[in-house]
């Protein structure tokens, strides 16, 4: 076995608590090795990434499958030191951001394919849901492969969805116009340190054959839930209240408070129909 895919099955069995198989001749091994072992950053050395770099991975990004080839997602590189420090300031809780050597904003762009429309004098006929979530979708999709091409070159990155809870004033910061919004942020850069691999639910919760199929997901995520208390307690250092808390007794906290109640009028202000 090589060295190579006896990493890639150890990285898997950390993530996954499974044992998978690897063929020791399957090509790209290397890729996915990167890609088993990702993991958020949000420490960064000083090292300046190079504005050329930057925009080679904004191409690259862009490159992304978009829905119907409709092309409705942009990136904003927030540059300029005082609107930087504007949108930094939406999120007090995270300083980090302010180390970061580089800031997007990943949006969803409806208004490029109206405007099409507008043109040709022609109606837009497709206003409902489907309209906000095919931009969505195309964001995402450009901002995963965003992270896939800066960890191809050594960086590491950080996604920012807390910045959707002052979407309205992150608008006005970067001069969204109807039918163009945030999906989220991104903080860019050099790794300060290696980050361990973070759990996932197994493959028996999450991965399905012919159906969707979660009859066993109550004693999954208690498996989960043993293997996630296990990480915490080899890597973080002990807890003074004692064993760290599970992942969904985490979770159940966190979203026991209503979140971004004010998210679907944001949007029906940015002009969506989401009927």
């Amino acid at each position: 076995m090589s060295p190579t895919t006896a990493a890639l099955r150890a990285a898997l069995a950390e993530r996954f608590g499974d044992t998978f198989a690897v063929p020791d001749d399957l090509p790209g091994q290397e890729e996915l090795l990167r890609i088993a072992t990702h993991a958020t950053h949000r420490a960064w050395t000083d090292q300046p990434i190079a504005p050329e770099v930057l925009t080679l991975l904004g191409a690259c990004a862009l490159s992304a499958p978009s829905k119907s080839y409709l092309l409705q997602a942009d990136i904003v590189h927030v540059r300029d030191p005082a609107r930087r420090q504007a949108v930094q300031a939406l999120v007090p809780s995270m300083p980090w951001m302010a180390s970061a050597p580089a800031l997007l904003v990943f949006c969803g762009n409806g208004r490029r394919f109206r405007q099409i429309f507008a043109r040709r004098g022609q109606p837009f006929v497709n206003e409902h849901l489907d309209g906000f979530f095919n931009p969505t979708v195309d964001a995402s999709l450009v901002m995963m492969n965003f992270i896939r091409a800066a960890a191809a070159t050594g960086l590491v990155c950080c996604p920012i969805s807390v910045l959707r809870d002052q979407a309205q004033r992150l608008a006005e910061i970067l001069e969204m116009p109807d039918h163009v919004f945030p999906v989220s942020g991104l903080c860019v850069g050099y790794p300060a340190q290696v980050r361990a691999i973070n759990p996932r639910l197994s493959l028996a919760a999450t991965w399905h054959t012919d159906r969707f199929d979660d009859a066993g997901s109550d004693a999954l995520i208690d498996e989960f839930d043993r293997r996630f208390v296990t990480n915490k307690e080899k890597y973080a250092p002990a807890q003074a209240t004692g064993r760290p808390a599970s992942w969904s007794d985490e979770k159940a906290r966190q979203y026991a408070t209503p979140q971004r109640a004010d998210w679907g009028r944001f949007v029906r202000a940015r002009k969506f129909d989401l009927s």
